[in-house]
């Protein structure tokens, strides 16, 4: 597959960042000078450039975004090997309401990680214990903890053992000893405190005021026709990549997240959040690890049912509380009802109200089973980045599918996989997806790792329950029964294992 960088437009002209300004020592703020160059690149001819100097450091200590991109249209950033070093606690990077924009060679990293990596020495009773760190957490007397699910990692290369934490408490500022609170919103605290002290494995955890504070390092957001090449990202303080209400293609060519820091983690949760997309999604040689969530997420929401009067219907997104306003009229809707486990089936959209917390749509013909309910659902399988694709990668965590998606030519580590349906907020309904010659790699000989699963309890109720369709495994390198089915996806057989003749003969 070849992909045309967005240049080469007839008037389209180079401009350079150093020329307002930008100095690219890594110390002086070049903060003012980057914005300024974006603010002329919007505003030059189709096909036009901003380039940064070859293999320099811009550090961007002002502002709530390093590198903000909002409405470029037909024109490149090339970063020339570059690094975008950003203050905490700003985001990264934002690509906002642009189309056929190119961002090309540059890493983005943050001045001061957020996270450290710390010995545990003691452990007490409920949940307290005491840690060195590799470094100050710069706090005085108590940190408590900024959000409910606030947590530490057990250093540990197998799966992911979560520790909720909710203060830290200075005991030696020199020397960097600290207690710290640990709760018990994860499962097994007590164990994996006991872990660390006893068999020595180190404990990662966020850096007060700027770990699991920022949102999104980089949002990619109601585009169309973009891409990243070879950029890379050092370091996420919560969630990677937030890729939402984007059409045409969005790319990710040659895309590195990974650190070379002391401490193995990049993000502390999802790598790709991919949600209401109408582009298909392209990750092309990539590598992507070190993150304590999903590496791909992709999903739609879930509407809920509030009132039906003949082919109309109100629609509430029970998730955001907020009129659904990424419905499109000919847009097809799927129907479901959690209670009785039935597929309803699928209908056209002709009509969209926009109501105070509602859509009210028309469909073109009345459809049966539909009801007010909250187990009545309904979603949009076209906003889900259908028929994305991930091709020559190497990937390393945990995995979401529920959209079609083809997975070719990669190196996938799995620590868990879940190809499923996730009410009452996300769907759709996993279906087609296909890995083709992939590597599928394990943490170890025995477990299940991938669980494939419409988690519809009342399948055997209806003459057609709702359920994963259409799994793929084609000459792929992996453990079968490392795949556990749900009780409706093992009756129906939705999973298949196919090898080549010439794969056979071997």
């Amino acid at each position: 597959m070849t992909y045309k960088i967005q240049r080469g437009f007839k008037d389209g002209i180079n401009l350079y960042v150093k020329d307002f300004g930008a100095i690219g020592d890594g110390v002086k703020n070049d903060s003012s000078a980057i914005r300024k160059a974006l603010t002329a690149l919007k505003h030059s001819p189709k096909g036009s450039t901003l380039i940064f100097d070859e293999n320099k450091t811009y550090y961007v200590s002002s502002g709530k975004i390093a590198l903000d991109l909002k409405d470029l249209h037909d024109v490149a950033i090339k970063g020339c090997n570059s690094v975008i070093l950003a203050k905490p606690i700003m985001s990264l990077c934002r690509i906002y309401g642009c189309s056929n924009v190119d961002i090309i060679g540059i890493t983005f990293d943050y001045k001061t990680r957020p996270y450290a990596i710390a010995d545990v020495l003691d452990v007490y009773e409920d949940g307290k214990i005491r840690i060195r760190a590799n470094r100050s957490l710069n706090i005085r007397g108590t940190y408590k903890q900024p959000v409910v699910d606030y947590f530490g990692l057990v250093d540990r290369p197998d799966g992911r053992y979560h520790v909720g934490i909710t203060t830290y408490k200075v005991v030696d500022h020199n020397s960097y000893i600290y207690d710290v609170k640990c709760n018990t919103i994860f499962a097994e605290r007590d164990l994996r405190l006991r872990m660390m002290k006893d068999n020595k494995y180190k404990f990662i955890i966020p850096m007060p005021h700027i770990g699991q504070v920022i949102e999104h390092a980089v949002r990619v957001i109601c585009n169309e026709n973009v891409s990243m090449i070879d950029c890379n990202v050092k370091c996420a303080a919560k969630f990677m990549f937030f890729v939402k209400g984007n059409k045409g293609k969005v790319l990710f060519k040659g895309l590195k997240v990974d650190n070379d820091s002391d401490v193995p983690i990049v993000g502390w949760r999802d790598g790709f959040h991919c949600k209401e997309n109408r582009a298909q999604i392209i990750w092309d040689g990539c590598i992507v690890r070190l993150l304590c969530d999903d590496i791909i997420k992709m999903s739609v929401s879930l509407l809920q049912i509030q009132q039906k009067k003949g082919n109309t219907i109100s629609l509430y997104c029970q998730e955001t509380g907020t009129p659904y306003l990424d419905a499109e009229v000919g847009d097809e809707i799927t129907f479901l009802n959690t209670d009785t486990g039935a597929f309803l089936g699928k209908r056209i959209i002709q009509d969209i109200t926009i109501r105070e917390n509602y859509i009210d749509i028309c469909v073109d013909k009345d459809i049966d089973g539909v009801v007010a309910s909250p187990s009545c659902k309904a979603y949009i399988s076209a906003l889900g980045a259908k028929n994305s694709i991930v091709k020559n990668c190497d990937l390393h965590g945990t995995f979401r599918f529920r959209s079609p998606i083809h997975i070719t030519d990669s190196k996938i580590h799995v620590t868990r996989m879940w190809i499923d349906f996730e009410p009452p907020f996300e769907g759709p309904v996993a279906e087609n997806i296909l890995f083709d010659k992939c590597d599928i790699l394990f943490d170890d000989d025995y477990h299940v790792y991938i669980h494939v699963d419409s988690k519809n309890n009342n399948w055997e109720k209806t003459g057609d329950p709702y359920r994963v369709k259409n799994i793929v495994f084609s000459d792929c390198n992996i453990r079968e029964n490392a795949v556990e089915l749900g009780a409706a996806e093992q009756k129906y057989s939705v999973v298949k294992f196919i090898k080549s003749a010439k794969d056979c003969g071997k």
